[in-house]
């Protein structure tokens, strides 16, 4: 199953031959040994089925940092949901021995599969491409990032009667793990010399780019025979990663288009914000120029040859900055490297939605992006409202230190959002304690126009975020990547703008509310306007979508509109007495109740089966409310108005438990509840967002916008509550880590 290992184990792990018994799993037959593993076919005692354990060097067991990082980023790797990433059993220590135990694949590796056949017909290497995109988007959406993406890592499942099937493999450790044991350190990286990105070689940081180049270099072998910068000595491999170009794929096999080497030459270019926006996006690309039809993720029979189905629109751009992000590394081959660290994707980095560090200003991330509209009366917004490749390898000859041009400027930890002070956004004084929030990243909004973020939403897997712009574009963004996926525009905005954005629960379809007095529906799989649902006195719009899907409620003019989705008819109109708007709504978790806020500072809770009111919740001081959230349980509902008061209410008694009034006494404009129920978010018009204690009703955290902020007017957790955006009147939407 893999790699040509350098020897049997010499002694790695004594005592554990053929036959012995580790964690329940009896050994039958040593499959491939490195300088830190061995990999053994062996069989669970207690399922009777076949497993590839992998089993460690026990010294590493005995480093108690090393040993509790193995554990938790195995486990990681697990949980990653795709049909081409190697199911992980188990993983823990058994007896001294760290040990993870997989699915034991018998097909081989693809490695062994093209010394065997030489170069692949393109059908069946552009299949295997695509399914190990798949596995690798999976593991970067997932924080993730493999680090030894090769044909040697790319099992197949072959059985009879059924198609191949393709796992990635070897999940197993990471540049963490590796580190707290004194294994990695300074100057140098971890990857296989034939297929390592320039920046991993370089020791800058590396994120999911870093796959892509390694995937690139691994169709080049499969379509050719042989790596791109395959060469004798190590030390030139490295230089040629570094500093030649991608060889001609079509000068080393004919019959195969020259337009595949501009998409190979994109995947393997030096720098990574060059390259394709994931790794899926580069595959088919390869299909397309090879006359293949879209991929489908699962196993199956190659699609006959046909028309290819062009990626969502929208630009390409920066991936996040990764120094300082946990990500699974894969060992392989490790090769000392003495360079200074440029800031990596910095050069040449599209400007638009930039995804930076929170060290300070880049492209987008402080700039003012146009004069704050004026505030109209009674608007909603201000402004208007596994296991082939175990062990480190050293490469021959790639020991001495290679010296590396590079611009000046190092990433460090102090440049990259930890939480120090107010001024790099992070938990400032004003939050009496400071809790582990830092600033990931910052997505800015592109166009022309009056630009300011109004409304933020995830959609419910947690992979994209949608911004709703004053300049009437919504945009949807992958919140891995920190790319732009597509730019919705609605018709007719008369100079209006996005108010109010919100996802279906199956993430296919997204209401978008525009200050026009329209609810505009967009699916999501063919990015088409499905939809256009304008209530009769028009208005700046609030939408809310029901947990099934199958009602919208809008509302603005001071009245709350329901609406039949499929059939785009109007079913009620709910008004709530002596509001002069309604501003914000939302439907119970069960989809049993609606609460719609707005002006006198008002809320309305109503029973959507029946139509009618069952409270009117008056926040005290407040004069109009901007926001409504129920809490995951619906239990309760936070209101969040004028002078920066957020209400806490009992859903089911219609009484107020607690009033959360912000420091600096300005408007709550937008309240989120994590998903757990035990923070409350409050975006506010002084720039920052409070988190509370919901609890307690003490505030934990104060998270100000960096330089340029204007006002937080939306905020949204993601679905896992690792993430929390905050839109900003200055047209960015700030992503802070709460991991």
């Amino acid at each position: 199953m893999g790699e040509e290992f350098p020897g049997q184990g010499g002694g790695l792990l004594a005592g554990l031959a053929v036959g012995s018994l580790v964690a329940g799993y009896r050994l039958e037959e040593q499959v491939g040994a490195g300088g830190m593993a061995v990999v053994f076919r062996a069989r669970d005692e207690r399922l009777g089925r076949p497993v590839a354990l992998k089993l460690l060097a026990p010294g590493l067991a005995a480093d108690a940092g090393f040993r509790l990082r193995f554990i938790r980023e195995s486990r990681a790797a697990a949980a990653v949901d795709d049909p081409h990433i190697i199911p992980v059993y188990e993983a823990g220590e058994a007896g001294g021995v760290l040990f993870l135990a997989m699915r034991y694949v018998a097909g081989g590796d693809v490695r062994s599969l093209v010394a065997r056949e030489g170069p692949l017909p393109s059908a069946r290497a552009a299949a295997i491409i695509s399914a190990v995109a798949s596995a690798l988007d999976a593991a970067h959406a997932a924080g993730l990032v493999h680090r030894d993406v090769k044909p040697a890592n790319m099992l197949v499942d072959v059985r009879p009667d059924r198609p191949d099937h393709v796992y990635l493999s070897d999940f197993g450790l990471s540049k963490g793990a590796l580190s707290s044991a004194g294994l990695t350190g300074s100057g140098s990286f971890l990857g296989t010399a034939n297929y390592v990105a320039p920046e991993q070689i370089q020791g800058t940081g590396v994120d999911g780019r870093a796959d892509q180049y390694a995937l690139a270099c691994a169709a080049f072998e499969l379509l050719a025979g042989e790596a791109p910068f395959q060469r004798d000595e190590g030390m030139a491999v490295i230089w040629a990663h570094l500093y030649q170009p991608p060889p001609s794929l079509a000068a080393r096999r004919a019959g195969l288009p020259a337009a595949a080497d501009e998409v190979v030459a994109r995947a393997l270019a030096k720098a990574p914000a060059d390259r394709y926006a994931s790794c899926s996006r580069f595959a088919d690309a390869l299909r397309e120029t090879l006359g293949l039809a879209a991929y489908h993720t699962g196993p199956g029979d190659i699609p006959a040859a046909g028309h290819h189905v062009a990626g969502h629109p929208g630009t390409e751009v920066d991936w996040p900055a990764a120094p300082g992000t946990p990500g699974l590394a894969i060992p392989g081959v490790a090769a000392t490297v003495s360079a200074p660290s440029p800031v990596p994707g910095r050069a040449g980095a599209p400007a638009g939605a930039a995804y930076l560090p929170a060290a300070g200003p880049g492209p987008g991330s402080g700039q003012d992006q146009g004069a704050r509209p004026a505030r109209r009366r009674g608007s909603r917004r201000p402004g208007v409202a596994a296991l082939a490749g175990i062990g480190i390898v050293a490469v021959a000859g790639v020991v001495a230190a290679v010296v590396l041009a590079s611009s000046p400027g190092s990433a460090n930890s102090a440049g990259h959002g930890s939480a120090s002070s107010a001024g790099n956004g992070s938990a400032s004084s004003r939050g009496p304690v400071p809790v582990s929030y830092r600033l990931a990243g910052t997505l800015t909004d592109p166009g022309s126009g009056t630009l300011g973020v109004h409304a933020a939403a995830f959609s419910p897997d947690g992979q994209m975020l949608a911004t709703g712009d004053w300049n009437g574009s919504t945009y949807l963004w992958n919140v891995t990547t920190g790319s732009e996926i597509a730019a919705l525009a609605d018709p007719d905005t008369g100079g209006a703008g996005v108010q109010s954005v919100a996802f279906s629960a199956d993430g296919k379809t997204l209401a978008v509310g525009d200050a026009n007095g329209s609810t505009y529906l967009w699916d999501l799989v063919t990015w088409q306007r499905t939809g256009v649902l304008t209530d009769p006195a028009g208005g700046d719009q609030s939408v809310a979508l029901s947990p099934d899907g199958q009602l919208l409620a809008s509302a603005g003019n001071g009245s709350t509109y329901l609406w039949d989705v499929a059939a785009g008819q109007r079913t009620a109109v709910l008004t709530c007495p002596g509001s002069t708007g309604t501003y914000a709504v939302a439907f119970s978790p069960d989809g049993t109740t609606l609460a719609a806020g707005g002006g006198g500072g008002g809320t309305c809770l109503w029973d959507v089966a029946t139509g009618r009111r069952t409270a009117v919740l008056t926040c005290p001081g407040s004069t109009g409310i901007q926001s409504v959230a129920f809490s995951p349980g619906g239990t309760t509902l936070a209101t969040g108005g004028s002078k920066g008061s957020t209400c806490l209410w009992n859903v089911a008694t219609g009484t107020r438990t607690a009033t959360l009034t912000d420091p600096e006494g300005r408007d709550a404009w937008s309240v989120a509840f994590s998903p757990d129920g035990k923070t409350l978010a409050a975006g506010d018009l002084d720039d920052s967002t409070y988190l509370w204690d919901v609890a307690t009703r003490t505030l934990i955290a104060t998270l100000t916008d960096p330089a340029g902020g204007k006002n937080v007017q939306a905020v949204a957790f993601s679905p896992d509550g690792k993430t929390l955006a905050a839109g900003d009147a200055n047209g960015s939407t700030y992503l802070w880590d709460a991991r």
